[in-house]
């Protein structure tokens, strides 16, 4: 007899991929190989005198405050869409399924969002297309809000030629993506092959958007990404980094993208060489590379700490037992 199409789904989430050990290798090769150009580039000495010249009493309590605020926050906006597009889902469950995702995502940059999927397929038996179709629509309505940020503060410096790049960019992505939400969303023109594409299930979230959704994670990803430009920011003045607010709103929401390509796990190497582009008359290149490269490390092993009291929930989960 044929498999249910949920069946299908489910199957498709718990079988690993042949491939899951590439996925897991080559990001910290590619990081490996970004740290060692960075260290040829800039002297290992200089970047270990910016590690012991920093401001560790600020620095660590900057990252862990940091750490939760985003963790309450980016639970608060999971908890919110999964409940409006899929299945009531209480902020108590989205800080368990979010400290989860962190704890994973530390062993295998590339798992953290089929982890989202997988366990509120388990927890609540949501379809994982269904839960795809609101990681989508939050990670593309995130990246509007990132490039609005980079827009405002390009537009600070319009005078300097990197910063024409930067707004150009930032605006092209963010109306590209705007047209495209509008297209998904709204029910004209009705041409027959865009009614396919609006039916097809990863759109299902984007579909059932109303107004009050927008304006929910509006507030909710402002006051979070504005908090991790904020983070950004001071965490670079304790290690002698002096970044105007201009360049940061410009370049912090770029940085961010560099950290979350899935190329290098936790952004190891690519935030590094990214800000040593941006901000390279904000300070001496050993102290942002020394940031560069503690900066991810800290938010990683923040997040494991943070995590760890919610992986026998995982484990359970995983294993399908109730």
């Amino acid at each position: 007899m044929a498999k249910e199409p949920h069946a299908v789904e489910e199957d498709a989430v718990d079988t690993p991929s042949s491939s899951s050990w590439l996925k897991t290798v080559v990001p910290w090769a590619v990081a490996l190989v970004l740290i060692v150009y960075l260290l040829w580039y800039v002297p290992l000495e200089d970047v270990w005198r910016a590690v012991r010249e920093a401001d560790v009493q600020w620095y660590v309590p900057i990252v862990l405050l940091s750490v939760v605020y985003w963790f309450l926050l980016d639970s608060l906006a999971y908890s919110y869409l999964i409940t409006r597009f899929n299945a009531p889902l209480s902020w108590k469950e989205a800080r368990g399924m979010r400290g989860v995702t962190y704890w994973v995502a530390a062993l295998n940059w590339n798992a953290g969002t089929a982890a989202i999927i997988l366990y509120l397929n388990r927890l609540k038996d949501i379809r994982p297309l269904a839960s795809a179709s609101s990681v989508l629509f939050y990670t593309m309505f995130d990246a509007m809000i990132l490039m609005a940020l980079a827009l405002v503060g390009a537009s600070f410096l319009s005078e300097d030629e990197m910063m024409q790049t930067v707004q150009w960019v930032a605006a092209s992505f963010f109306v590209g993506n705007a047209i495209f939400l509008v297209v998904v969303i709204a029910d004209s023109p009705g041409w027959t092959w865009l009614e396919k594409i609006r039916g097809w299930s990863i759109f299902s979230s984007h579909r059932q958007a109303k107004s009050v959704d927008f304006m929910v994670l509006l507030a909710i990803r402002v006051a979070y990404l504005t908090g991790f430009v904020g983070c950004f920011l001071i965490g670079a003045r304790t290690f002698g980094v002096d970044v105007p607010l201009g360049l940061g709103l410009a370049s912090v929401p770029v940085i961010m993208v560099a950290g979350a390509l899935p190329i290098s796990p936790a952004g190891l190497g690519t935030q590094a060489a990214a800000m040593l582009f941006f901000w390279s008359e904000a300070g001496d290149s050993g102290s942002i590379v020394a940031y560069g490269l503690v900066f991810p490390v800290s938010l990683m092993l923040a997040r494991v700490v943070l995590g760890i009291p919610y992986m026998l929930q995982f484990r359970r989960l995983t294993s399908g037992d109730d």
